[in-house]
């Protein structure tokens, strides 16, 4: 007994000092030590840690993580945290919890916390509205600049220490301007907000596409951007945090939707989730597979009388899908970024057919020398450097032309992509190899 009950002190005391430790750490850093810890030690974890320490560990979690603590904590410290995030990280930490939980936590929260994580909840989750904080300095545009600032002192929302614009609105909250907070310092404070104001300000709308709003930070550096639903009222604004990780996750899926994977996949996710987001591509790759193969079936007789052909198989589908997914990544992304709008692809296309055909002449050379001095058979030399020179081109063809194609019927060009891609590289490749060799073989007597 009393051997447990040391046990129990030790534990105690290491947890103790674990809290202690985490306390003086940034919020991202205590998450990333805490979130492969087993659900009950991070829940002891945030027990010994405020409110507000705990909202911003939590909004550093990953999702999967996050839904979990908010379907099992205690309700009342849900409810304790929840005020403390801001509303696009509240309405985020919620988003996947069971309607049933959800009821509770929203009958236990403010009014107006209610309203502002209802209202991001009903947008889309790529969308402007989907990512941007309700919380905005606002002022209206009749107010002086005395007024204002008095205005923002006592609206404890409005509270931010990253801001560094006031937007200002018409008596009916329509977006007219944005104010610097040095024209509230510097500027003569009898001077009413309009006059002072820049009346020229992009906004989005609250529909916009998340990599629209990643698009316009990246190209114009914004540390913000005001967001207005159809009228023009100002609804809230997007921060260069939430772009981050926008940018963060639409690269993530990229990557991941040009191998076949859902793109909302990650370590955390359970594996019989990463067995239903990648088991329909493979399928899909199994298929291909077997058209490949049927290609090649079409040449066995050369096969069976030459089997030294089949050694070269590999090395023209190698190389050739792996041309066609370095012209894939370059196409997909400029896509993403909005580089190639219209026709601009016909440019890029040429572009790439240079490039093939150059890159095509060079590895076709080398792989044709090569195999000339390996088998010591000039004509074998000839069809492969003819098959990776035509194949390299087509590499190029296909790597611009399957993700332009998607684009052109409305489906994601990262979508699977790289397995498109490559099975046409191998079925050119191996198609043109086997047909040159069997032309070979019976002009030559390869």
């Amino acid at each position: 007994m009393k051997e447990r009950d040391a046990d129990i002190t030790t534990e105690s005391d290491a947890l103790a000092e674990r809290i202690n430790r985490l306390r003086d750490m940034h919020p991202s850093d205590i998450a990333a030590e805490i979130e492969s810890l087993a659900l009950d030690e991070i829940r002891e974890v945030f027990r010994g840690l405020s409110d507000d320490t705990t909202a911003d560990v939590i909004t550093e979690l990953p999702q999967d993580l996050q839904t979990e603590l908010m379907e099992n904590m205690r309700l009342e410290r849900v409810t304790e945290i929840i005020p403390e995030m801001y509303s696009d990280d509240a309405a985020d930490a919620l988003s996947d919890v069971s309607p049933e939980r959800l009821h509770d936590i929203m009958e236990q929260l403010p009014v107006e916390e209610v309203e502002e994580i209802s209202d991001l909840m009903e947008y889309p989750e790529d969308s402007a509205g989907g990512i941007m904080q309700k919380e905005v300095h606002a002022i209206s545009q009749d107010l002086t600049l005395a007024e204002a600032r008095e205005a923002i002192r006592r609206d404890e929302d409005q509270e931010d220490v990253s801001a560094i614009y006031v937007y200002v609105t018409d008596d009916s909250g329509r977006l007219e301007g944005v104010l610097r907070l040095r024209d509230l310092l510097f500027r003569d404070l009898r001077l009413k907000a309009r006059h002072v104001m820049i009346t020229e300000v992009r906004s989005v709308s609250v529909t916009a596409d998340q990599e629209e709003i990643a698009n316009l930070f990246q190209k114009y550096n914004y540390s913000s951007l005001p967001v207005v639903d159809d009228s023009g009222i100002l609804v809230g604004r997007v921060t260069s945090d939430d772009v981050l990780d926008v940018v963060q996750e639409e690269a993530t899926e990229d990557m991941q939707r040009m191998v076949g994977i859902s793109g909302e996949e990650s370590v955390f996710t359970s594996w019989p989730q990463s067995v239903r987001n990648r088991l329909p591509w493979l399928c899909v790759n199994l298929c291909t597979g077997f058209c490949i193969a049927w290609v090649v079936s079409l040449f066995e007789p050369a096969i069976e009388q030459y089997a030294i052909l089949a050694f070269f198989l590999p090395i023209v589908g190698l190389v050739g899908g792996n041309a066609g997914n370095q012209t894939l990544t370059i196409v997909v992304r400029s896509l993403a970024l909005g580089e190639i709008e219209g026709r601009e692809w016909r440019q890029l296309l040429v572009k790439e057919l240079f490039t093939g055909a150059v890159n095509g002449l060079s590895i076709g050379a080398i792989a044709g020398f090569v195999s000339w001095l390996w088998i010591d058979k000039p004509v074998l030399g000839a069809v492969v450097f003819l098959a990776m020179m035509l194949n390299m081109i087509a590499a190029a063809i296909a790597g611009v032309m399957v993700p332009i194609s998607l684009r052109a019927i409305k489906v994601d060009p990262a979508l699977a992509s790289s397995i498109m891609v490559t099975t046409a590289t191998d079925i050119v490749g191996f198609f043109l190899f086997l047909s040159f060799a069997t032309i070979a073989i019976s002009a030559f007597s390869l």
